[in-house]
């Protein structure tokens, strides 16, 4: 110790702030390599959650004094990758969380005790999961349920089973859905899941308000007052350049002003037939 300690005394400032800021280095290194291998070793255990659901995902890893970290601004947990699968298991017996969902992450491991049918039922949660955060990137969308019926096949024609899917979403605050951003997701869903049609997807909001419109069914009040209006403005827009075109060449251009308001009624209706007989 003596002999070190006459060594640091003998060297000047210089080389001592030099020796130092190395010293400093090498331990920052040692300590950011310690911690890029402790965060390769955590796996997402459920993503896309929601504030409620977090918390109750957070306070049941507290219970069993699992290790977790946040991510994404506390809308991601990721956990111990060797205690994963147990912990999603449990916590989705539990009933934890009511939103976000295990996507395709859920085929990252290799397991290779697991069988062609778990696989086979494991897919469709999966395709699920990928669907509602697919869906809830639309800018108007705040959060998304999918469920999917597969089809079924059969030999006999009565028990064939075409497939099904239904949506739930919760729009941001003072946010619409749009008819084509309802098209699109229909068709979203009918081009990820085999044998599905746009017409076999229903789409609604947290408040029970179905956003798709059936098959073979009318159009709504909204669409029906949306068309009579381009209806009736076009009437007015032929007729007001049917009027300036009679008074233009006798009071000149610019020399009147003309507007033209039509009432439509769509519940009656006149029509003129002629027939012709056969000489």
């Amino acid at each position: 110790m003596d002999q070190i300690r006459q060594l640091l005394e003998s060297l000047s400032l210089r080389h001592k702030i030099s020796i130092s800021i190395a010293a400093l280095a090498v331990l920052g290194g040692l300590f950011w390599l310690m911690r890029s291998q402790d965060n390769r070793d955590f796996t997402v255990l459920f993503s896309d959650l929601s504030a409620d659901d977090a918390s109750s995902v957070v306070a049941r890893l507290k219970e069993r004094n699992a290790e977790y970290k946040l991510s994404d601004t506390g809308t991601s947990i990721r956990v111990r990758s060797a205690a994963v699968n147990d912990l999603r298991l449990e916590l989705t017996a539990a009933g934890i969380p009511k939103s976000g969902r295990i996507g395709f992450e859920l085929f990252d491991r290799n397991n290779f005790g697991i069988t062609e049918f778990t696989q086979q039922v494991n897919y469709p949660g999966a395709l699920e999961g990928e669907m509602e955060r697919t869906v809830a990137g639309i800018d108007e969308v705040e959060f998304a349920r999918v469920h999917i019926t597969p089809p079924k096949d059969s030999v006999f024609e009565d028990q064939r089973r075409a497939a099904k899917a239904s949506v739930m979403v919760k729009l941001k605050p003072a946010r619409k859905l749009s008819a084509p951003n309802v098209k699109a997701i229909a068709h979203l869903l009918a081009s990820a899941v085999e044998g599905l049609t746009p017409d076999a997807v229903a789409l609604l909001d947290v408040h029970g308000n179905l956003l798709t419109r059936p098959p073979g069914t009318s159009e709504p009040d909204e669409v029906l007052n949306q068309s009579l209006l381009a209806y009736k403005r076009s009437l007015e827009r032929d007729l007001r350049a049917k009027v300036n075109a009679t008074l233009e060449p006798l009071l000149g251009p610019d020399r009147f002003r003309a507007a033209v308001a039509v009432e439509c009624d769509l519940q009656q209706s006149e029509q003129s037939e002629e027939s012709y007989g056969p000489d």
